[in-house]
C-alpha cells in the first residue's frame, strides 16, 4: 500500500510561510520598526517536512525578541543604543541648560530610561500571526482533504 502523500499541504503550508513573512516585513515597515532594515531583511521562512510533523520555521536577527516582546529593566549595551542612534537617526534636542547632547550622553542617556522602565515591545510578529492564522487553519483543512481525497481514490484504483 502506498504512502500518503501530503503535496497540497506542503502547498499551502508554503503559501503560509511566505505570506506570514511578507506580512510580518510589511508590519514592520508600516510601524516604522525598521531602523538599519537588518530585522526585515534577516526574516526567512522555511517548512520543513519530518517523518510525523510538518513544521513552518521562521528565523530572523537575534535581537527580534527585543523588538517583539516586553523587557524588564536592564543596562542595554552602550554600543548598541549607540549604533541605533546613528541608523535610526535620533535627533538629539537640547537639555534644560541648552546643551544638545553628544551621540554617546545620549546613548547613555536612553540607556539609563531602559534600565529604570525596560521596553514596551511591538508584538508585531504575535498580531501578524493572529490575523492570518485563523483563514489559513482552513487552507490547511482543505489541502490535507484534498490530499486525503486523491490517497483514497488511488487505494479504490488498486
Amino acid at each position: 500500500m502506498e504512502l500518503l502523500e501530503l503535496t497540497e499541504l506542503q502547498k499551502v503550508l508554503q503559501d503560509f510561510a511566505t505570506d506570514i513573512r511578507d506580512r510580518y516585513r510589511d508590519v514592520l515597515e508600516h510601524n516604522d520598526h525598521i531602523a538599519s532594515r537588518a530585522l526585515v531583511d534577516s526574516i526567512k521562512t522555511q517548512v520543513i517536512v519530518g517523518d510525523n510533523a510538518y513544521e513552518v520555521t521562521m528565523t530572523l536577527q537575534d535581537y527580534w525578541k527585543y523588538v517583539e516582546n516586553d523587557t524588564k529593566p536592564h543596562f542595554p549595551p552602550p554600543d548598541a543604543i549607540l549604533r541605533w542612534i546613528e541608523i535610526k537617526p535620533v535627533i538629539p534636542r537640547p537639555g534644560s541648560d541648552g546643551r544638545i547632547p553628544t551621540p554617546k550622553q545620549l546613548a547613555f542617556l536612553i540607556g539609563r530610561k531602559i534600565s529604570q522602565e525596560g521596553t514596551t515591545g511591538t508584538h508585531d510578529l504575535e498580531q501578524t500571526k493572529n490575523d492570518i492564522l485563523p483563514w489559513w487553519r482552513e487552507q490547511i483543512s482543505q489541502a490535507l482533504g484534498h490530499d486525503m481525497e486523491t490517497y483514497i481514490r488511488k487505494l479504490i484504483r488498486e
